[in-house]
């Protein structure tokens, strides 16, 4: 028996739950394994510790340089797998569909709102695979993103003086200091990949749409028009 589009798109978001599900809990083993972390920072050390170890003498500048490289290797991937005009396309449909939607609440056309609930599931499913076709090239990257944290908790057990100076804090135990439940170093490290990882996004974003754009222009100037 042939399955419908719908149970296709919902049998491969399952399935793609259940992968990233086992990666969390892989990650989760990974970072609360002290032993563990120990073996994997000690191996990735060999080469993360020339690079941006700085011999322990700039912790804070490891943290940030992890979250830097982080952020660009993950976002120029995830830029070319991004379909951005469907993308456009599906949040232009998302504002239009809203709209109509709220029409249909305010003036109670009831059978009008069933046709844009059953609408709306759809759409709902069509920008999960959107998404999920986006984010399955990336689960390759977070893996690597696990690895690198592992090897800063490696690191940062290492550090002789684990005291040092923020700009709005010159005494912080960066092995021991939490914000909640997040320690303080992994709020540097992950506001260091989203601030680094969106620039990195925009300004490819700036350069591959003004190629495509001058593309467009130049076909369109050599076009025959008789």
């Amino acid at each position: 028996m042939q399955r419908n589009p719908q149970q296709e798109a919902m049998s491969k978001m399952l399935r793609f739950q259940m992968i990233y599900m086992v990666i969390s809990f892989g990650s989760l083993i990974v970072i609360t394994d002290a032993t563990l972390r120990s073996y994997i920072g000690t191996y990735l050390g060999y080469v993360l510790m020339p690079a941006v170890g700085f011999n322990y003498q700039y912790p804070l500048l490891t943290i940030v340089l992890v979250g830097v490289v982080i952020g660009l290797i993950t976002s120029i991937p995830r830029y070319f797998f991004t379909d951005w005009l469907k993308m456009g396309k599906m949040q232009n449909r998302m504002r239009a569909f809203n709209k109509v939607m709220s029409a249909a609440y305010k003036n109670q056309q009831r059978d009008k709102i069933q046709k844009l609930q059953k609408m709306r599931m759809d759409m709902s499913m069509e920008q999960t695979s959107l998404s999920m076709n986006t984010m399955k090239p990336l689960m390759v990257f977070t893996i690597f993103t696990l690895l690198l944290i592992a090897w800063l908790y490696y690191f940062l057990d290492q550090l002789a003086y684990q005291v040092i100076a923020f700009p709005w804090d010159f005494e912080i135990n960066v092995a021991t200091a939490h914000i909640w439940l997040m320690p303080y170093w992994i709020m540097v490290y992950f506001f260091a990949i989203m601030v680094f990882g969106y620039l990195t996004t925009m300004i490819i974003k700036i350069f591959d749409f003004t190629y495509k754009v001058r593309k467009i222009e130049r076909s369109l100037e050599h076009a025959d028009y008789n």
